[in-house]
């Protein structure tokens, strides 16, 4: 009689099969380990009663990285093996494995890259079993050597030893490499011929490299998930050139510092920060500025600050690079993030003035992760580190797939009752992150052996999507069905209820963002819901209905989105007078556009809300990034000082039973013409605003002997009124939930569509 044990979560990839062969060889026992489709199978000589006790002894004191989520054991016959092994991993018919997120380098890592004696010094691919690359290197599950773009080096005699030590922390570590066996990596120049010339090679290119940018030039720097565009963030004139180069006017730029005290003499960071920086995912972290950078981030307070993550990064610094570097994404402003030498060298001709290229191919891009200093729902951006991953079980067993929403794009896969969500693609109205999303979804399809055919599509209802045209692609390419259409605010709701498995409760919905397609036609945007997964989320209020004059050209002009939003003729002369900064001319075309309405949409947004009132506070240009005008309003507002007890604006009940906000605009007008401080107006704005909001979801929470409500959508990044409505709420004895794992923002439309679908009174539902 004999055990076979299966042990599925984070089992790849982080040591686990090593930690597993070390324990049992020291407890005596006989059996092997293996990789296989769905995790690690373990066989053990032993019944399943003296299994599960041994068991649980071996899962002592797990690897850092590693996380099991189940366990279970079956018996089977014995197989009389004698001493304990690690078997080649096993095939199977389908793959259920979680796959390993890549990890910041660690301390012995570094400690060994620096050391003068040892056979590593300065080599910047250095990796083990608790550190380096791994979702961003591999081709194929199970995670074994075979399976990463380090297949074609062959281990050297040394490294071979470390792989097959069980005492070794690179026993069975699949990308260790060394300088006699690895790869390098290369410095390009500009040339004559080509826009790169291939340069100095290993510790001179990276040497060369700091050089350069501490005599203020710009360069691409090959990293994990792709290139990023690096230069000194002191140097105005380099920082200038940069923007210039990727036409990225005013959204910021994020940095990256060699350790947490340089981060502190750049912002403010708390210990839970410190703990997030430090982290293997070693995210950026939007930290309160103490440092004036000039055009780093324009018109914010706030700095997005990571650390060195990488052996290359932190040989660079090494080196003498600057003590603060920006690290952007290698890209011009939109595009998705350049991964590919031949791409990056052909890019970057006008951009760059070197490649420091590395021979090691990335198996796909990603995006650095982004998260905001403290408040209730700090995840911005799920990228490197942090994706793909298992966010929610679900309650069916079938394959679906969700195609996600236009911005902030990600798609979520359904399998084996498990709900897998992607990294961050990028925004699909670009071309390339089309392609992106198709490559990322034959990735995953083909990763996991799902049968195409037989996948239950998911899409956003907005008829002019772009990812709903690609669902549709995707249904006829597979043979599978056409996809369910699920709207855009019941798939933000249905993911934090994903998350939290509550398929059966009855909740409050609210969802403020600021475009998604209604059931009624118009542009939803801030809504109000009451239901549940299981038997649906019905509409029960909104705000009152607006519109957006110009259609899409409203979204990105703030005195656009006001002329819409102010229904009353009278008051919007008031917007001519020069403390509005309007010139005549604009306020005639708006004017115009209000008497002749040709093309307005009707709208409930939230979003576009916030982008009114910073018109009337101010913000009156065009906005040159998505949610630009709504940043700077909330900065303003915390530069003012904040205080939940001031006074806010006050919200009144519209025609039908909305949210009115025709006297708040107007008041808001007013205080502006007597001068009241900008910054006060934001303020009172957001005090009113999450009053107005939170005082909405108690009221129908109350009536409907409700206990909770669930707040998702992109404004909800917006900490102020995400913190004064989760504290007026609480207050009122109602209980808050949000996204925990996803960001309140897009990205979690996947997961919310596969939700619904999952659901078995959501289909048709959406």
């Amino acid at each position: 009689m004999a055990s076979l044990v299966r042990i599925t979560g984070v089992v790849q990839g982080v040591g686990f099969r090593p930690h597993i062969y070390r324990r049992a060889i020291a407890r005596g026992l006989s059996g092997w380990v293996a990789n296989d489709a769905w995790g690690v199978l373990l066989y053990l000589e032993s019944d399943p009663e003296a299994a599960r006790g041994e068991v649980g002894a071996l899962l002592q004191e797990l690897p850092p990285l590693a996380k099991v989520d189940e366990v279970t054991v079956v018996e089977v016959a014995s197989r009389k093996v004698d001493g304990f092994s690690i078997a080649p991993s096993l095939g199977g018919a389908s793959t259920t494995a979680e796959i390993a997120r890549d990890i910041a380098v660690c301390a012995d890592c570094l400690a060994e890259m620096r050391d003068p004696a040892d056979r590593r010094h300065g080599y910047p691919y250095i990796s083990c079993t608790n550190c380096g690359p791994r979702y961003s290197v591999m081709t194929a599950l199970p995670y074994d050597r075979a399976n990463t773009t380090m297949a074609p080096w062959e281990l050297c005699q040394d490294c071979l030893a470390e792989y097959t030590d069980p005492n070794d922390r690179r026993f069975h570590a699949e990308p260790i490499a060394c300088p006699v066996c690895g790869p390098t990596y290369r410095i390009h120049l500009p040339g004559a011929e080509t826009p790169f010339e291939p340069g100095e090679a290993g510790v001179e290119a990276v040497a060369l490299t700091a050089k350069l940018l501490a005599d203020g030039r710009i360069v691409a720097i090959k990293g994990i998930g792709g290139y990023h565009l690096a230069c000194d963030a002191r140097n105005s004139g380099a920082v200038r050139r940069l923007r210039e180069a990727k036409f990225r006017k005013e959204k910021p730029f994020a940095l990256m510092v060699r350790d947490l005290q340089a981060a502190a003499r750049l912002a403010e960071v708390s210990i839970e920060d410190a703990k997030l920086l430090s982290s293997p995912s070693a995210p950026i972290v939007l930290l309160p500025a103490l440092a004036a950078l000039e055009g780093v981030a324009p018109e914010s307070d706030l700095l997005g600050v990571m650390l060195a993550y990488t052996p290359l990064h932190h040989l660079l610094f090494d080196a003498g690079a600057p003590e603060a570097l920006v690290m952007t994404s290698g890209n011009r402003s939109s595009e998705p993030i350049a991964y590919r030498d031949e791409e990056a060298l052909g890019r970057f001709g006008s951009m760059a003035d070197a490649v420091l290229a590395g021979e090691r191919p990335i198996a796909r891009r990603l995006d650095d992760s982004l998260y905001s200093h403290g408040g209730p729902a700090p995840v911005l951006r799920r990228s490197r580190g942090m994706a793909p991953s298992f966010c929610a079980e679900l309650p069916a067993e079938g394959a679906f797939l969700g195609c996600g929403a236009d911005l902030k794009g990600t798609v979520a896969l359904g399998v084996s009752g498990r709900a897998l969500v992607s990294q961050f693609l990028g925004d699909l109205e670009f071309h390339e992150v089309q392609q992106a999303h198709r490559e990322t979804v034959l990735d995953l399809v083909r990763m996991y052996a799902i049968d195409r055919s037989s996948l239950l599509l998911c899409a956003d209802a907005h008829p002019r999507y772009f990812s709903r045209k690609l669902a549709e692609t995707y249904a006829q390419e597979f043979g599978a069905a056409e996809p369910l259409l699920v709207q855009h605010h019941r798939a933000h709701i249905a993911s934090v209820l994903a998350e939290r498995g509550m398929w059966e409760s009855r909740v409050v919905g609210v969802a403020l963002d600021g475009t998604g397609f209604g059931d009624d036609g118009t542009i939803w945007g801030g809504e109000f819901f009451v239901g549940s997964l299981r038997h649906g989320l019905v509409r029960r209020s909104s705000l009152e209905r607006a519109h957006l004059l110009g259609g899409e050209a409203a979204v990105r002009r703030p005195m656009q989105a006001l002329a819409g939003f102010v229904a009353d003729d009278e008051m919007w002369k008031i917007f001519a007078a020069p403390a509005f900064g309007l010139e005549d001319a604009d306020f005639r075309a708006l004017s115009g556009l209000r008497r002749r309405p040709l093309g307005a949409v009707a709208t409930t947004s939230a979003g576009r809300l916030f982008d009114a009132v910073a018109a009337i506070c101010g913000f009156t240009r065009s906005m040159t990034y998505e949610g630009q005008a709504a940043m700077w309003l909330e900065s303003i507002a915390r530069k003012a000082g904040w205080s939940s007890a001031a006074e806010g604006y006050a919200f009144e009940t519209a025609p039908g039973g909305a949210l009115g906000f025709q006297g708040m605009l107007a008041q808001a007008a007013r205080d502006r013409l007597d001068r009241v401080p900008t910054g006060e107006i934001a303020s009172r704005f957001h005090r009113g605003f999450a009053s107005a909001v939170a005082g909405r979801a108690a009221t129908l929470a109350h009536a409907e002997g409700i206990g909770a409500v669930v707040l998702s959508g992109g404004v909800f990044q917006n900490r102020l009124l995400t913190q004064e409505v989760e504290r007026i709420l609480t207050e009122a004895g109602v209980g808050v939930w949000m996204n925990a794992t996803l960001s309140c923002n897009d990205e979690n439309i996947a997961l919310g569509q596969i939700a619904i679908a999952a659901t078995a009174g959501g289909r048709g539902r959406g």
